[in-house]
């Protein structure tokens, strides 16, 4: 997995580390704020390409392993990539690449009442069934009723009061509490229709034959490729340009083949040096765009002496030089961090003007040393040691099976040997990765934050105390000052009181480094122009651009796209 793009909390499905984009796989009941009150509206086909000619297409779904399985459950946390987005479709969503526009999509718009205790959401009323039948309001309240009765743990799930539908179109939602930051996981809701789940067991049937609201069936599979088939009755757009989506398992090593060889036209994998290996050889056709949506930090085990020392920590984050971690694997395509944690460029609205400058790109060796002195570490001979002559030393653990990270971790560990600190790479299988974190066996590792419409989750996942060891907070940070910071900032429903609660988080990502901000993440895509245009680009963000980002984002590329010829 390329380090760039490891990650470990996002917005949506993501497909659990085949396209080198970590092991998460959504934030279930993780919330966006939003202040968008209202919107506008089984053989494998033969591998190849797709073409305008036929109105097929080949994509990189993000496969894990060599074999694909036949569960289409929207409920599980494994369900198969092809799932959300192609037959199960989100009420709206928030485009964080336009700073988090409203996306409506099953539901046209929404509105909050009693101060955050209630929202009502209306449906687009031309929404349906695969299988020809209406999607109503009824059928949401039943989702929303099925999975708490049955606590099944999708991707959106929250806690909620009570669900009701007024009428075919309308849903209401009330709540104990405001619940302005559940936005997200509202907008995530992928309803099923309660006339087929209603019998079915949520927690264990595979759903084999989905019927669902995208706008595409699955028309053959194998466990080697899945082939979906566009709809002709597809409530949101008549004509489906794309009519068939070849979804092959890709690996790693036949990825950029594949793309030289036109035999894939849109994959989602981090190619190293990708405008060498890809662009430069048509730079016609060949298009990668990796727009940023996180951040990679140096995670800290503050669960573990010295790393619960503020000063071990400072002294650390100035030993990094994040301008070299930028040429690490793909030269051009990403940034260092402000010390915040939020990238300037993207999040910048979101920075306190006191931090705009809180930036570090070169390593500050002097500095490093004085806040390790404060720690009572000096450095003598090459070596930082303590009081009893004892070298600073400790472990960077890594997946063992991505070898791309592991380099990355050697290059951050390399830099800490300059200040005198004894590190080493420490590879671990991936099966023992998450159980590694969870107990806080580790001394230092490194991952990815995902940014949100609003600072809000971004800091929930890394900093409060009840996810310690799981989201971001790999470090087991855990401070009540934090977590009442969180308490009141869920209450937060304009844009203004959302700032002045983040200034008081980026003083804590400052003062008390609970992780190193490095350099930031991109939405790794990969695709070509030879037979589709319309691809979403830096000048028209429409979409999160990788296939494998499923959901609102892939059907938005899908419906968008134009044959390039004719």
């Amino acid at each position: 997995m390329n380090p760039n793009l490891r990650v470990t909390c996002t917005p949506k499905p993501r497909p659990a580390g085949s396209l080198r984009t970590g092991a998460r796989v959504a934030a279930v009941g993780a919330a966006v704020l939003s202040f968008a009150l209202s919107g506008c509206s089984a053989a494998p086909t033969p591998a190849g390409g797709g073409s305008a000619g036929d109105a097929s297409l080949t994509a990189n779904l993000g496969f894990a392993g060599t074999t694909i399985n036949r569960n289409f459950n929207p409920f599980a946390l494994k369900a198969t990539q092809g799932t959300f987005g192609f037959q199960y479709e989100a009420l709206f969503d928030f485009n964080i690449l336009e700073g988090g526009k409203f996306t409506p999509w099953l539901a046209t718009k929404y509105a909050w009442a009693d101060g955050g205790k209630k929202i009502t959401i209306h449906l687009d009323e031309r929404a349906n069934w695969s299988d020809g039948s209406k999607l109503t309001a009824q059928d949401v309240v039943f989702t929303l009723d099925y999975v708490k009765k049955n606590k099944l743990p999708p991707t959106w799930s929250f806690d909620f009061e009570k669900a009701s539908a007024p009428d075919e179109h309308t849903v209401e939602i009330t709540f104990d509490k405001p619940a302005y930051s559940k936005i997200d996981s509202i907008g995530g809701i992928t309803p099923v229709p309660e006339k087929i789940w209603r019998n079915k067991d949520g927690a264990k049937d595979t759903n084999p034959d989905p019927v669902g609201s995208g706008p595409y069936k699955l028309k053959q599979f194998s466990p080697q490729q899945l082939t979906f088939e566009a709809r002709d009755d597809y409530w949101k757009q008549k004509n489906v340009p794309v009519k068939t989506v070849k979804a092959p398992i890709i690996t790693q090593a036949s990825e950029v083949p594949k793309l030289l060889s036109g035999e894939l036209d849109w994959s989602g994998g981090v190619v190293p040096d990708v405008k060498k290996q890809y662009i430069d050889k048509d730079p016609k056709n060949h298009h990668a765009w990796y727009p940023t949506y996180g951040g990679q930090f140096l995670f800290f085990n503050h669960s573990k002496k010295p790393f619960d020392d503020v000063h071990v920590r400072k002294g650390l984050s100035l030993a990094v030089d994040r301008s070299q971690l930028l040429n690490v694997t793909n030269p051009g395509m990403f940034n260092t961090l402000n010390l915040t944690g939020l990238d300037s460029k993207t999040q910048g609205k979101w920075i306190a003007d006191e931090y705009k400058d809180a930036e570090q790109p070169r390593a500050e060796l002097a500095k490093s040393l004085a806040e390790f002195k404060k720690a009572g570490y000096t450095k003598k001979n090459g070596r930082l040691v303590d009081g009893s002559g004892k070298q600073l030393s400790f472990s960077i653990m890594e997946v063992q099976e991505w070898g791309d990270a592991v380099q990355f971790d050697k290059v951050v560990a390399s830099q800490l040997k300059k200040a005198g600190i004894d590190v080493n790479v420490k590879p671990i299988a991936a099966a023992q990765i998450d159980a590694k974190r969870k107990s806080g066996d580790f001394d230092v590792t490194i991952g990815g934050g995902v940014y949100y419409s609003t600072p809000y989750n971004f800091y929930k996942d890394m900093l409060f105390s009840e996810n310690a060891g799981i989201w971001t907070n790999y470090g087991h940070y855990k401070s009540k000052k934090a977590d009442d910071l969180l308490k009141d900032m869920a209450t937060a429903q304009d844009a203004a009181t959302v700032k002045k609660y983040a200034a008081r988080f980026e003083k804590i990502m400052v003062d008390d480094v609970p992780a190193a901000p490095l350099i930031t993440i991109g939405v790794s895509s990969e695709y070509s122009t030879k037979n589709w245009t319309g691809w979403p680009s830096e000048k028209n963000p429409y979409a999160q651009p990788a296939p494998w980002a499923g959901g609102v984002d892939a059907m938005s590329i899908l419906l968008n796209l134009r044959p390039a010829k004719g």
